[in-house]
């Protein structure tokens, strides 16, 4: 959904709706640790078969690093007054969209 508000900002020209993107993503990080961090302490209490787990459990690892990556330089360019929205935090944004979807398709072999 950050995507989305962040895209629309751009192309509706309201820089507003970034005050949006901006909080969810940092809701999103906290989310992906929360998930990534239960998810791999399941699969080691109920012993899942290990090529199952180890796509969907790096897919889950690397969109989680990328969301809290994002969502660290987001709250510092906020807290150091710095508003404007950079372009390449929308790509990255993308990009964990996309690892998400590749974390959500590996999941139902397991």
């Amino acid at each position: 959904m950050a995507v989305v508000y962040d895209s629309w900002a751009l192309y509706a020209k309201k820089p507003e709706l970034h005050r949006t993107g901006y909080g969810l993503t940092l809701w999103a990080a906290v989310g992906a640790l929360a998930a990534a961090g239960t998810g791999l302490q399941l699969a080691e209490m109920i012993h899942l078969d290990k090529g199952a787990v180890t796509g969907h459990a790096g897919f889950a690892i690397g969109s989680t690093v990328v969301l809290a990556a994002l969502a660290g330089l987001r709250y510092s360019a906020h807290a150091q007054e710095r508003k404007e929205f950079q372009i390449w935090w929308l790509i990255v944004e993308a990009a964990a969209v996309v690892l998400i979807g590749a974390t959500a398709v590996t999941g139902h072999r397991l």
